[in-house]
């Protein structure tokens, strides 16, 4: 194995990762008045989360999402993700085509594990 095809692994730096906690519980503490949180703010925030995950992924995250999802509803993804694709001007069959061209999608067994 070449130094090139060696995984470089790094420290997680905590204090992001803290930071991103409290962000977490200060939008769930939001949800009551929603209006205390610009919409440009959320908006922000969000493509910044979606093209870190997004690299995450690609790089090989070992689980896609949550168990059972995060505690999100069928409606707050489908809510999201049609606003994320309408945003891009994807359409539904642009995705499952790019998933099937590409086999870039949730394997099987990533399902299961983040059923458990």
């Amino acid at each position: 194995m070449s130094s090139s095809d060696d995984v470089i692994v790094t420290e997680i730096d905590t204090s992001v990762s803290d930071a991103m906690k409290v962000v977490a519980e200060k939008l769930r503490a939001a949800m009551a008045n929603p209006d205390t949180v610009s919409d440009l703010s959320l908006q922000d925030m969000m493509a910044a989360v979606i093209r870190f995950y997004a690299k995450k992924a690609e790089m090989g995250m070992a689980s896609p999402f949550p168990p059972r999802g995060g505690d999100l509803t069928a409606t707050d993804v489908m809510l999201s993700t049609t606003d994320m694709l309408h945003a891009l001007n994807v359409q539904m069959f642009e995705l499952s085509m790019w998933q099937a061209m590409t086999g870039n999608c949730v394997a099987p067994q990533h399902r299961a594990q983040a059923a458990e």
